[in-house]
């Protein structure tokens, strides 16, 4: 099945505009910060939100179409795993599986033999009798997912699936939840903010800023030509914007840096990577063609290395060894040197 959005939808004052479109058998991720739209499109496509104008469609069959079309959730063929995932209390593990199925009017016997495929599918059966209150937070995001497929449904819609996991968790539950989701055959939809998800479990990415797509692609597509200031953070690169002309990249805001691009004209992004930076106390002499001073503005460790913020024009961030933070003896205030090889500068039309 393909799902088609092309659609405005408002929320408390909060417009999303989308046009984009999802294929069986592709996992995609809606990665944006909080309030860009995220949830909303969700919603959605799962028929708990209206949309004012444009349409949603499923194969062939409008689910949305403003002001007259809106077939309920129920009558969807989706499965939502929700962030808290929504169990119910009172119900046993293999009861609240079974609940969907039910939901759809499956009989209680039917709905108790998928209950136990899933159970078993997701190898959850020793769980069976407990309540949500007896299981790990892992367990439940199992659970979850275990009463989402239960309904069989062609569209998988995933809410932060992992955000209300603590890190050790997060961890081995990313490798089950990869696992399960690429076996899935229908689309699967899931949101987050945390782009080490969405690098790891998407085959797709879009990313959502202020309620419209300002990007997507595949994981590499992102990480390679980030689109955005915000992409290019989350990838942890540099995104610098100028003007192109032989060979020449003038920087806006200030500073001319030498591309390897010379055919490239007019308005593009350059991406210099924070490892491919190196930083001097003194104005270096080589092979390097952009040299510029500026002034060390924050230190920040990182793993194994230091996140270096450096103010200058243009202005960069730097990652360097642990050894080499002592051999320069930074501080927030020092001046600094910066230097990076032309051909460690990726510029493209925007």
């Amino acid at each position: 099945m393909k799902i088609s959005a092309n659609f405005i939808a408002t929320r408390g004052g909060f417009t999303l505009d989308i046009d984009t479109a999802f294929s069986a058998g592709t996992v995609t991720a809606i990665l944006g910060p909080n309030g860009s739209g995220k949830s909303t499109l969700l919603r959605a496509l799962a028929g708990l939100q209206n949309v004012d104008s444009g349409e949603i469609v499923f194969g062939d069959r409008v689910v949305n179409a403003a002001p007259s079309v809106h077939v309920p959730p129920q009558d969807r063929s989706v499965g939502v795993v929700f962030q808290d995932y929504a169990l119910f209390p009172h119900l046993s593990v293999a009861e609240n599986i079974a609940f969907g199925p039910r939901s759809l009017g499956t009989s209680k016997k039917d709905a108790q033999a998928k209950s136990r495929v899933q159970m078993n599918l997701l190898g959850i059966s020793e769980l069976a009798d407990r309540k949500p209150s007896e299981i790990s937070g892992g367990q439940a995001q199992r659970v979850a997912l275990a009463r989402a497929l239960a309904t069989q449904p062609e569209i998988l819609l995933l809410d932060e699936p992992l955000a209300a996991l603590d890190a050790q968790t997060r961890e081995s539950v990313r490798t089950e939840l990869d696992g399960q989701i690429k076996a899935f055959a229908g689309c699967v939809v899931f949101v987050t903010h945390d782009p080490f998800d969405a690098m790891l479990l998407a085959d797709r990415v879009i990313v959502l800023e202020n309620g419209v797509i300002t990007q997507e692609g595949t994981p590499g597509e992102l990480a390679a030509r980030p689109a955005t200031d915000y992409v290019a953070t989350l990838m942890g690169v540099n995104l610098i914007r100028g003007r192109a002309q032989a060979g020449l990249l003038h920087v806006d805001g200030g500073g001319v840096l030498q591309i390897p691009e010379r055919s490239l004209e007019g308005e593009v992004l350059a991406v210099l990577r924070p490892e491919a930076i190196s930083l001097h106390l003194n104005k270096p002499e080589g092979s390097a063609r952009n040299v510029w001073e500026g002034t060390v503005t924050g230190l920040a460790p990182m793993h194994d290395r230091i996140r270096v913020s450096v103010q200058a024009t243009p202005p960069v961030i730097a990652t360097i060894t642990h050894a080499a933070l002592a051999d320069l003896n930074l501080a927030v205030g020092a001046s600094i040197w910066v230097s990076a090889k032309t051909l460690n500068i990726e510029a493209f039309r925007k």
